[in-house]
Formats: structure tokens, sequence, C-alpha cells
């Protein structure tokens, strides 16, 4: 970038003193015209290592994509450690299983109910039958 920005002042330099004459090639201009770069290079430089830090030790690692579980419960532990490659089938993180134990033992209560309500009508149905 620096390249670029050297050619083109060079080009107006050449354009400005040589090609047209519009100022004298003396040793004031001369002293301006090296000068300038020098110091608008290294401001640039400057202020590109301020507002963009560059590294030569820097390694680019894929896309990082959130997951976040379909269900609002604690997460308990996150098995897999940080910027490591995961493979298909890794478990990413386990949540706590109380909660839906609990479900499951309140349906299987409330089906254990329901039975016992369909026993109770079936019996009562084959009773009124019978008489």
């Amino acid at each position: 970038m620096e390249l670029l920005l050297l050619s083109i002042y060079s080009f107006f330099v050449w354009l400005i003193f040589f090609k047209f004459k519009w100022l004298p090639w003396n040793t004031v201009s001369q002293v301006i015209v090296v000068t300038i770069p020098v110091i608008s290079n290294a401001a640039l430089i400057l202020i590109l290592n301020v507002v963009a830090p560059s590294s030569d030790d820097v390694r680019v690692i894929n896309y990082v994509v959130p997951v976040v579980p379909r269900v609002t419960v604690r997460v308990t532990e996150v098995p897999i450690e940080p910027n490591r490659p995961i493979k298909k089938g890794d478990v990413l993180f386990k949540i706590d299983r109380v909660p839906f134990e609990l479900d499951v033992q309140a349906a299987e209560a409330n089906l254990a109910m329901l039975r016992a309500k369909l026993l109770t009508a079936e019996a009562n149905r084959r009773t009124r039958g019978s008489n």
C-alpha cells in the first residue's frame, strides 16, 4: 500500500515539477518533496498500527457457530475445549437431567392413573352390560 501511494505521489511530483513546470526544481522544493512522503508514510504506518494492528503469529480459525439448546435448562458441563476442532457426534454440552426425569415420572404416574380409570370404566361397562 505504501508503495502504491509513493508511486502516485511520484507521478504527481513529476507532473508538477517536470512535465508542466508549475514550480521550480530547486533545493527547497527538493527537500519538501522528499520530506512529505517520509513524514506521511511514517504517520500512516503509526496510525495503521493503532487502528488495524497486525502480527506475524496470527492463526486463522474456522467460523465460530453459536450453539443454543432448544430448552431452557441449566447447563451442567461443557466437555469441549475452546478453539479446538470437534467432530460429528462430539458432546458439546450436558444439561441438567433432573427436570426431565421429574416430567417423565409425572407422565408415568398420570399414565398409571389413566390406565386404572380405564380398567374401572371397562369393569363398570361389563357389570352394566351383564345386568
